[in-house]
């Protein structure tokens, strides 16, 4: 048995030490936290973790948040990179490489066509310029062809008059990546309220002459009117409808939910949690949308020309499309669950924190995506708040990065913090758990 230390406090497991050691610790640190472990001891579970990041001088991150890109999004599987050593050893014509993708990317979706993105931001670009290119001489020209057409691309996005370039939002609906519409010369047109849009209100604002699509975004939909409506109305009116479900992953089964629905263009992040390299991307639906897509990305000139995706990424992503589709979902949500009880039941030995589990939902149905342990400070136990505990942890060597709610991943009340272990590595969840015991025993009221 040994006892682990810290630059402030001692703690230890007290489950089979003789009271004259815990008496011995007390004496030096003024305070012992009785943590038990259902499978061993916390100090013998603790494990050094690798920092490629160190001989650079920089801290490697705990994430304990989610797949957030300002993180790097995920951890691929190695066979991704092996994947993408093998595409590095000889050249391809890129547009044939996007084209293989996309046919790995419908079969995926059910869609009729899909084209490998920069992101999901890169996505909704090239989705929004479609929507725009839609009916014009642009639809003439083949992606697999040499590029003859960039004297109509490069009208976007400064130069449409003549182009329709609204898109019909719910106002209720709206975040922060519409602004890609934007980037391609779009705007929006808001209809509805706080509950949402009517059936009339959606019609209403559609214009034959103006109007390119309407766009929905899953992640923001809780108060909205149902994405069924906003289909419903694009078509009976003639127009595409856009999907950002960028984060909707998992489950599985969202992959082919939208397409299925009848929508026209659904977008996906590549390098969250379908694992790909983080500047991947899907965009998948009709076959003539996403052919107009396909001729103003990358490698052409046009609006997508400055998102490049290296042949590298384009293999690596596709390798991680189909690791993730033979993915054992349930098998990997019960591994994420223990791991969420253990940190709750760690931290909640502490006096003062109240911890439970929570979960982060699917929009629609409300299914639980990943269990999270959930935080709640008694605020007069603590000289710390909930935010000072975070913002703390993030400046630390590792950096451990956990997130403050309400309105990321749970609708916690205000001051709950979440910590989620659905990307800690092996011996992060007791570096996480040391972490905070030292804080918060450090900032003990008295």
């Amino acid at each position: 048995m040994r006892l682990c230390s810290n630059d402030l406090k001692l703690f230890c497991i007290t489950d089979r030490l003789p009271e004259s050691t815990i008496a011995c610790v007390h004496a030096l640190t003024g305070h012992v936290f009785k943590l038990s472990l259902k499978h061993d001891l916390l100090c013998d579970m603790m494990v050094d973790v690798y920092n490629p990041y160190k001989k650079m001088g920089l801290r490697r991150v705990i994430n304990g948040a989610t797949c957030l890109t300002r993180l790097g999004g995920s951890i691929a599987h190695p066979d991704v990179f092996e994947a993408m050593k093998d595409a590095s050893m000889s050249f391809v014509q890129i547009p044939e490489l996007q084209a293989w993708a996309g046919k790995k990317i419908a079969a995926a979706t059910g869609a009729e066509a899909g084209l490998p993105t920069a992101g999901a931001n890169n996505a909704l670009m090239l989705a929004a310029a479609a929507c725009i290119m839609k009916n014009s001489e642009l639809e003439q020209y083949d992606p697999l062809k040499l590029e003859t057409w960039s004297h109509i691309t490069l009208r976007v996005p400064a130069h449409l008059e003549g182009y329709p370039t609204e898109f019909i939002v719910q106002k209720n609906n709206r975040f922060i990546y519409d602004h890609a519409v934007e980037c391609v010369g779009g705007r929006f047109v808001e209809v509805g309220g706080a509950e949402g849009a009517t059936e009339e209100e959606l019609d209403l604002a559609y214009d034959p002459g103006r109007i390119a699509a309407y766009y929905y975004t899953v992640r923001s939909a809780a108060a909205s009117s149902p994405l069924e409506l906003i289909i419903e109305a694009a078509h009976r009116n003639g127009v595409p409808v856009i999907v950002d479900a960028a984060a909707e992953l998992p489950p599985r089964t969202k992959l082919t939910q939208y397409i299925e629905m009848g929508v026209d263009l659904v977008i996906f992040s590549g390098g969250k949690y379908l694992g790909g390299p983080n500047n991947s991307g899907i965009l998948a639906g009709r076959k003539d949308l996403v052919k107009l897509a396909h001729l103003q990305a990358y490698p052409f000139h046009g609006v997508g020309r400055a998102s490049k995706l290296s042949r590298e990424t384009i293999v690596g992503f596709v390798k991680a499309l189909e690791i993730y589709l033979r993915k054992d979902e349930k098998s990997e949500y019960e591994k994420w669950m223990v791991k969420a009880e253990h940190i709750a039941e760690q931290i909640g030995q502490i006096p003062g924190v109240n911890t439970g589990i929570g979960y982060h939902k699917t929009i629609e149905e409300e299914i639980p995506m990943a269990p999270v342990c959930i935080l709640e400070l008694d605020a007069g136990k603590f000289s710390i708040t909930a935010k000072e505990l975070v913002e703390t942890l993030r400046d630390g060597d590792p950096s451990i990065e956990i997130l403050l709610e309400p309105g990321f991943l749970l609708h916690e009340p205000e001051g709950k913090i979440a910590v989620n272990p659905e990307f800690m590595l092996e011996g992060d969840a007791e570096i996480v758990i040391t972490r905070i015991t030292k804080l918060l025993s450090s900032h003990l009221v008295s």
